[in-house]
């Protein structure tokens, strides 16, 4: 079951809470195939992957999940394994509810 507890809302640049996911994923740098990834938080405005690529601030990439639109957006920051980005077009308040919703029935058919 997923948290509903915001992970940060102490950001004062970010208005939109995020939530701890672990979930599947694939980013895919423009120029590039799909690297597998695991998401492990997201916001209407972004989102967090685990990843061992190293790609520099403001590089452009698309986000797949299954069962969700694609998200386009650009890296904010990339360190230690991880890389935040910022989605160019936030999904709307309705699309949101059905990717959290599709999130919190994949992390309960995962096994421990």
């Amino acid at each position: 079951m997923t948290d509903e507890r915001p992970v940060s809302e102490s950001a004062p640049r970010r208005s939109d809470p995020r939530y701890a996911i672990d979930l599947p994923a694939r980013l895919v740098v423009i120029e590039g195939k799909p690297e597998k990834v695991r998401l492990i938080d997201l916001s209407r405005g972004g989102f967090r992957v685990t990843s061992p690529l190293n790609l520099p601030a403001g590089h452009p990439v698309r986000l797949e999940v299954d069962g969700w639109p694609r998200l386009v957006g650009k890296v904010v920051w990339c360190s230690g394994g991880r890389i935040g980005c910022m989605i160019d077009v936030p999904p709307s308040d309705a699309v949101y509810a059905k990717m959290r919703a599709v999130a919190e029935g994949q992390q309960g058919q995962q096994q421990p």
